[in-house]
């Protein structure tokens, strides 16, 4: 049997109710000529039964002994997969048909040194039950510099990566607890060219609640290990207003889950918040309002709030 031209990594961990929706996004992909290593890492739940029910000869299955996160996860099937292509989805997200194929088009016909293609996607909010198209400002060819100042594509499901790219820079940094996809471009940038797709070829859910957004330690820290990383490169590369322009972009990016959907535990970090906030020198009033409020009454404030508000409109 000849290798596929892709492989499809898709590291899972408690997701038996989900993770079928993914692999059938796979399963019909217009572009078959693929295989998928699906990585327990170390579920609990009926993940293992779910995959192995369905009897498909296109899927490998592995289970990890431990849970170990999914940086660990992801590399365990880089090192196995036989594909010239490396293709990432999160087991809670999805595919649209011509995902592969538009993709694949991109490296037909880019330059020779093209080694990671990423698209639009749609994002779908599952507490607002809100479908909304992420189009943002995207770059291609050598984007290195957009990297250093904070870019990066919302998930792993969107891209497409030669493995030569990734076995170059030793794959996902395991030592890293956030911001590993940023991590990963901006190492992958250094001798590789980007491009996307312009239209959506994915569908992002927000399954917030279990996400680690909602995970502010785990957030707080990663950023701070992030930074020690690479703060000295941003500097040296962008100056001392470009390191101010990424970490106000990442610091915006823990904000931002936070306050609109405030976990019980955030009344106790809202100081390190603030500190975030002060040290990037912050304008958004509203968060410091939204720290304030919290502080005082406790996260439910939020939704008594808007709670509030949207009685009010219908009044």
């Amino acid at each position: 049997m000849t290798d596929p031209l892709v492989s499809v990594i898709i590291p899972t961990y408690n997701r038996e109710t989900l993770i079928i929706k993914a692999i059938n996004s796979v399963l019909k992909q217009s572009f078959q000529d693929l295989n998928i290593l699906i990585i327990d890492d170390a579920s609990t739940d009926g993940t293992e039964s779910v995959i192995r029910n369905l009897n498909n000869n296109k899927i490998k299955y592995y289970k990890l002994e431990k849970n170990s996160g999914q940086c660990i996860a992801r590399n365990y099937g880089i090192k196995r997969a036989t594909g010239k292509f490396i293709a990432f989805l999160d087991s809670d997200d999805e595919w649209l048909p011509e995902k592969l194929t538009k993709q694949l088009e991109c490296y037909k016909n880019g330059p020779a040194n093209l080694g990671s293609v990423y698209g639009y996607s749609y994002s779908m909010d599952m507490i607002k039950n809100k479908t909304t198209l992420v189009n943002g400002k995207y770059y291609r060819g050598n984007i290195h510099d957009k990297f250093l100042q904070g870019f990066c594509p919302s998930t792993p499901s969107l891209f497409l990566i030669k493995k030569e790219a990734l076995e170059k820079i030793n794959y996902f940094d395991e030592e890293l607890i956030t911001f590993v996809d940023l991590d990963l471009h901006i190492r992958i940038s250094k001798d590789y060219a980007f491009d996307f797709v312009e239209e959506p070829i994915i569908i992002k859910y927000e399954q917030i609640g279990d996400q680690y957004v909602n995970n502010f330690e785990k957030r707080y820290n990663g950023y701070i290990l992030f930074m020690n990383k690479w703060e000295k490169e941003i500097i040296k590369n962008n100056g001392i207003d470009g390191l101010k322009v990424i970490k106000t972009h990442l610091v915006n990016s823990i904000a931002n889950p936070m306050f609109n959907h405030p976990p019980k535990n955030l009344r106790k970090n809202i100081p390190k918040l603030l500190k975030l906030l002060i040290e990037i020198r912050s304008k958004r009033a509203k968060y410091y309002f939204k720290a304030l409020l919290i502080l005082i009454f406790g996260p439910g404030i939020i939704y008594t709030i808007r709670k509030g508000i949207k009685k009010t409109k219908k009044d």
